[in-house]
């Protein structure tokens, strides 16, 4: 359906739509290779799109919310792939902008503006192996040594691996004076002999995204590049800044979803499903299939866009539960599109020639970002009763 954007909106969405049409030239060879596409990170860097939420005062576009998840759904429509993957580089960044903004650190400032003049990568992953409450309790340690910390631990799905110039993590510090002290902290590979990162992103979508695991063996972080630290259990309300990563997760997968409702519409239209002399005659089932998919995406928009309008309406738990909500409506129905369209086209959508398999694929990746449909009604069902989704820690 058609969209109405304001003149700034235009202006990154058209950046994102000449970015897609180039990289959805590769999207299929990265796909079948699992190889990383080196390539559009160097076009993604040359136009200033890694710089898309640094702020303009710092020397990046200063997105907002709203503008951003518009641009990558249209990123995603060319590429979904390069799309979740910077997006992880956004997720990052904005930490560090809400740091800037609520304490105007001047070593977080320092950083961004160099983030935003040498075009660099960031990335990294709070994710670890057998632990669903990572944020919450890491199980990678962290030690007070002289000048910072040592650190030790395994992180998985460290998307854009490969091409990382900042490194984002968090450990627990047992021992820390006001007890047990969750640390974020932001590191540069090349300068950390301790961090390594696996060869073992073999998986069955989002394949170009190296999102490799990673182990931190007595890696020294020191305390300039710890940002935030606090103590076990504070981060157990869902906040704002909490919120934005897993919400903002929604939008490259609605764009793989209308890139998949675009193609059966061009794709079907001249390939009627029983032999009619007019050639767009169809089974009623196509023209209802694409009825539905139009109006899931409508739905997962209305739902992503309203959040994101009003994230700096309201700087707690009201926007937060509507955040989770949104992103999890984003999910849901865009995997239910992409069902559509290969139900749509029918037995060759089942090949790899067309590009619905990979969306297929693809899509299936957002059932498995934190946080998962489960733990997003549920979080929704308690907090609607005034229940705190995790006990809150005892002074």
């Amino acid at each position: 359906m058609e969209q109405h954007h304001t003149e700034r909106e235009q202006r990154f969405i058209g950046l994102a739509a000449e970015l897609a049409e180039e990289f959805a030239v590769r999207a299929a060879r990265h796909d079948e290779e699992a190889s990383f596409p080196y390539e559009n990170y160097a076009r993604l860097k040359e136009s200033g799109y890694t710089t898309l939420t640094i702020p303009q005062e710092l020397g990046g576009m200063g997105a907002t919310l709203l503008e951003r998840i518009k641009a990558q759904e249209r990123l995603a429509m060319g590429d979904g792939a390069t799309a979740l993957a910077i997006n992880m580089h956004f997720n990052t960044l904005g930490l560090l902008i809400d740091l800037y903004y609520r304490f105007k650190a001047s070593a977080v400032e320092a950083k961004l503006r160099k983030i935003a003049r040498e075009r660099l990568i960031c990335g990294g992953s709070g994710s670890e192996p057998d632990n669903a409450i990572y944020s919450l309790r890491p199980r990678t340690t962290a030690r007070r040594v002289e000048g910072g910390f040592i650190v030790n631990g395994r992180k998985i799905f460290g998307t854009q691996s490969v091409v990382m110039d900042y490194f984002f993590a968090q450990a627990l510090w047992e021992d820390g004076p006001k007890g047990p002290t969750v640390l974020t902290f932001f590191i540069e590979p090349a300068k950390t002999p301790g961090l390594a990162f696996k060869d073992d992103w073999d998986v069955m979508g989002m394949r170009a995204t190296a999102s490799r695991s990673s182990e931190l063996k007595d890696a020294f972080v020191p305390d300039d590049d710890v940002a935030a630290q606090y103590r076990v259990g504070r981060m157990v309300r869902v906040t704002k800044i909490f919120a934005k990563a897993p919400f903002s997760i929604g939008a490259p997968y609605i764009g793989i979803a209308a890139a998949a409702r675009n193609f059966v519409v061009d794709f079907m239209r001249d390939r009627p499903r029983f032999p009619l002399k007019h050639p767009m005659s169809h089974l009623p089932s196509v023209y209802n299939k694409v009825g539905e998919m139009d109006m899931l995406i409508e739905g997962a928009r209305a739902a992503m866009w309203k959040a994101a309008a009003e994230v700096d309406l309201d700087d707690g738990e009201a926007w937060s539960r509507k955040a989770v909500a949104a992103r999890m409506i984003a999910i849901e129905n865009s995997v239910r599109v992409v069902d559509l369209a290969m139900r749509a086209v029918g037995g060759a959508s089942y090949f790899k020639r067309l590009p619905l398999e990979r969306m297929f694929r693809d899509v299936r990746a957002g059932i498995y970002h934190p946080f998962d449909s489960d733990e997003t009604l549920e979080l929704l069902g308690k907090t609607a009763f005034g229940i705190p989704w995790l006990a809150e820690p005892k002074d």
